[in-house]
């Protein structure tokens, strides 16, 4: 049994770090409007590793048996007499085409055809939510709930638009092939987005047993790090959400304890904090802020930034923080920002009018975070009862196990003022 879930456990890691850049090298060689069979391909690999490695025991280098497996399977495809993929058949010459398809599965390749396939994905002939799921699905790997999550839709909402993308594709004939610094600039924000949403992601995870999923926020930052790399297409926004990365990351390991149970921000050791990657963040920051106009990349850098700064949690200069999400809601109303204004309202001394504010606010009542806020906040002034009815909401309304586990222990610590 144990043997079973630790392969379960590999199988979903290499799924998270290789399928993206798997569907990107394929649909490099079929094009875009072929995406389907390119997904194909890679979730029959990874059915084929659940079934041999259960049964033979994980190979030596699983990385190298699923390039090997994948590339045998597209070569598979490409022979079939069938009518389901007559263009291929039509096109295929089978040494050319080996040649072609083993440059594919080249370590170099892979990262440079992930990157690209980003900005192909966000094509401007779709939705710029639909270039989102499109991208989020197919380039990162996400799960359907993992896309709703990450922008608040149900999981069906998400089905269908993907199906409509995909249908686009096909029937457009998008090809791959982005033309990269004359037609990527246009690609740039939703790129952006992206990338922001698969970093949240990692930082916040929405299922596992872990609260951070750091190859998620690793993978984010390589990326953007290499559309860095592309002066003629990145610019000052790309500087901002790079500098809001790293100083996130400098912050990772203090965000859990030893048992990767959440740590508030006020009980953080800071000495743990990065202090290399929070000055390599300023300087990302300070590139970003020579731009006449600054985006909400660039404020939550602010913001950020200001956390990163502060000696201590008494320390953080909460005036600034609260002027820069007033900000920030100019550009996004959404209610999540408005309740972290709410939260930077509440610290900087009017608690009356953050809570006020706080129960007020639509569009999270199936958020845990929500109520564990305002319990936090009850809690912080006295109203012990209160705050554990709220803190039971908020275990109502999350499955994360490390995140449930410190819901319980706010609730048993309120739970011993009244013995």
């Amino acid at each position: 049994m144990e043997k079973s879930e630790n392969i379960k456990k590999e199988v979903d890691r290499l799924y998270r770090e290789l399928y993206g850049k798997l569907v990107a090298s394929l649909v490099s060689f079929f094009q875009l409007s072929k995406i389907s069979l390119a997904e194909d391909i890679v979730q029959d690999t990874f059915y084929t590793a659940i079934g041999q490695w259960h049964e033979k025991g994980l190979p030596t280098n699983p990385k190298a048996w699923l390039f090997r497996v994948c590339k045998n399977k597209t070569i598979n495809a490409l022979r079939r007499k069938d009518a389901q993929y007559p263009t291929f058949r039509d096109n295929y010459t089978e040494q050319t085409d080996k040649a072609k398809i083993a440059q594919l599965f080249l370590p170099h390749q892979i990262r440079d055809s992930r990157l690209r396939l980003l900005f192909a994905t966000c094509h401007p002939n779709l939705s710029p939510k639909s270039q989102i799921i499109l991208t989020l699905k197919t380039s990162i790997g996400f799960r359907m709930n993992e896309i709703a999550k990450a922008l608040d839709m149900k999981t069906e909402a998400v089905k269908k638009s993907l199906t409509r993308a995909k249908r686009q594709l096909r029937e457009q004939k998008l090809p791959l092939n982005v033309p990269f610094v004359l037609q990527s600039r246009e690609r740039l924000n939703s790129v952006h987005r992206v990338l922001y949403l698969l970093f949240n992601e990692g930082y916040s995870a929405s299922n596992g047993a872990s609260l951070i999923r750091r190859e998620l926020c690793l993978e984010a930052t390589r990326l953007l790090k290499a559309l860095l790399g592309e002066p003629h297409i990145s610019n000052a926004d790309t500087q901002a959400l790079y500098a809001l990365m790293l100083f996130n990351i400098a912050r990772f390991d203090s965000r859990v304890d030893q048992y990767g149970i959440p740590v508030e921000l006020e009980s953080q050791d800071r000495s743990q904090w990065d202090q290399e990657i929070i000055r390599s963040g300023i300087v990302h920051f300070n590139e970003a802020r020579k731009a006449t106009t600054w985006s909400s990349y660039h404020l939550e850098a602010g913001i950020a930034s200001l956390h990163c700064s502060a000696a201590s949690f008494q320390d953080t200069r909460w005036d600034a923080v609260l002027g820069l999400y007033n900000r920030l809601l100019q550009l996004n109303s959404g209610a999540h920002i408005q309740l972290n204004r709410s939260i930077a309202l509440f610290y900087s001394g009017n608690r009356g009018k953050a809570i006020d504010e706080v129960e007020k606010l639509k569009g999270m009542e199936h958020h845990h975070l929500y109520f564990a806020t305002l319990a936090k906040m009850y809690a912080l002034m006295g109203e012990e009862k209160k705050a554990i009815d709220y803190y039971l909401d908020a275990l109502s309304l999350t499955q994360l196990e490390v995140a449930r586990t410190f819901i319980q222990d706010k609730i048993r610590m309120l739970k011993g003022t009244f013995d």
